[in-house]
């Protein structure tokens, strides 16, 4: 595992599903969708250009009708066993702006979310780790908050990963 010493590690688990499709899942905007959002959150738009240098563009919708307009780059891009990107919180404008779920969040703060994915008998091996990109910003009384938070969204994103890599294997025509 190549990930950075300073980031957090959100989840490692196994899914019977082979690395290929598995990236697939977090490449292409149609599939990262389906599962890229905790329970009961929607992800209305999502943009996926999965290259280094490459746009990701997509919105949580919360139950409440909050929407949550996220944007990033992708830094690495390794079919299929590595992903890296940087993202944050932004307006309509893709400028940098308030979370409505996370006011306190620093405006402009990014996170950096790393995927490995690694071959094994049953399928892949996933590690995904996140970091705030602002050293300064990493131990922060909203990141410290948001580390607690994103540890419970990221569980029921992974088992939403996991029920929709069960439904596609191998992916629908």
């Amino acid at each position: 595992m190549r990930v950075a010493a300073s980031a957090d590690l959100i989840d490692d688990r196994e899914y019977a599903a082979p690395p290929e499709l598995v990236f697939e899942a977090w490449t292409k905007a149609e599939h990262f969708a389906r599962w890229f959002a905790p329970d009961n959150v929607e992800v209305p738009l999502c943009e996926i250009d999965a290259r280094p240098g490459g746009v990701i563009r997509f919105q949580h919708r919360f139950p409440e009708g909050q929407l949550v307009s996220i944007r990033g780059v992708f830094d690495e891009v390794v079919a299929p066993t590595r992903l890296s990107f940087t993202f944050t919180f932004v307006d309509s404008n893709d400028r940098p702006t308030v979370n409505a779920m996370m006011p306190e969040w620093p405006v402009g703060a990014h996170i950096v979310m790393t995927v490995e994915l690694v071959a094994t008998a049953r399928g892949t091996r996933m590690t995904v780790a996140q970091r705030v990109a602002e050293p300064e910003l990493a131990d922060s009384a909203p990141i410290v908050r948001h580390r607690k938070l994103a540890a419970i969204g990221w569980s029921q994103t992974a088992e939403r990963l996991a029920q929709y890599l069960e439904r596609r294997t191998p992916w629908d025509s």
